[in-house]
């Protein structure tokens, strides 16, 4: 059973309760992260995209927002995968064109802005989809310095350290 089945079998049956408290606004996050840090072929990548998309039946507010973005995020990663790339090329831009409606519509939500920059910030530099990444960089900084992902902390590290990657590449 791969990690995006077990986390949404997890979720289901409640096992994952302990570990929302400091998030029972949204309990669908932490699958969808977890979903999101198995990225690792396309099929993982559109089974993530259909997870965010089965949470946003019973999401509401920011929730709902945080719920798309994933969604958005998981689209443009699966980017990553598959050999056609003019289909890899369409998810990217596909995804990424959704994410920067929800940030334009949304200005001031710092977690649109951090995971655009988990796409944009590991791109190819010469698909030119990176030109947002200060911003996004700000907007991730400000999320660690408040321990944002502290409910999850194996993505917590790993944004971590994208973060300082992103940083040492670009200065």
């Amino acid at each position: 059973m791969g990690p995006l089945r077990c986390a949404a079998l997890l979720l289901w049956t409640g096992l994952f309760s302990p570990l929302l408290s400091a998030q029972t606004d949204c309990p669908a996050i932490l699958a969808l992260r977890t979903a999101y840090l198995g990225h690792s072929t396309l099929e993982q990548a559109m089974e993530s995209k259909a997870l965010a998309e089965s949470f946003l039946a019973d999401a509401t507010g920011e929730c709902a927002l945080h719920i798309q973005a994933h969604r958005w995020v998981s689209l443009a990663r699966s980017a990553d995968f598959g050999l056609n790339p003019a289909g890899k090329l369409s998810r990217l831009n596909e995804g990424l064109g959704q994410l920067d409606d929800l940030i334009d519509q949304h200005p001031d939500l710092d977690i649109l802005k951090a995971l655009r920059l988990t796409v944009t910030g590991t791109a190819p530099r010469f698909l030119s989809v990176d030109e947002h990444w200060k911003t996004d960089l700000a907007a991730l900084r400000r999320l660690l310095v408040v321990d944002h992902w502290a409910e999850s902390p194996k993505f917590s590290a790993w944004i971590s350290d994208l973060a300082e990657q992103i940083e040492s590449e670009r200065s």
